[in-house]
């Protein structure tokens, strides 16, 4: 898979694309995470997945197509190990 096909980032960055596998590996991940966050802290799973979701979202908004494509690559790098 060549580096373009990794990820494309508009300029108005709405939306990211990402391999199949890393993106439910991704959802996957962040799922169980905000579970555990919901169930140690007592707050919802609704207000966990609010809260991350914002902070992902300012995240994203702060990063470079460089520093997002340098992100998609380590995690391919790190699926073919």
């Amino acid at each position: 898979m060549s580096d373009e096909s990794l990820i494309t980032k508009p300029l108005n960055n709405d939306f990211v694309n990402l391999p199949k596998d890393l993106y439910v590996l991704n959802s996957l991940a962040m799922g169980i995470a905000i579970q555990m966050l919901a169930k140690v802290t007592g707050e919802s799973i609704e207000d966990w997945k609010e809260y991350v979701g914002a902070k992902a979202g300012e995240q994203y908004r702060e990063l470079s197509a460089e520093k997002i494509q340098e992100i998609v690559q380590s995690l391919d790098n790190f699926r073919a190990a």
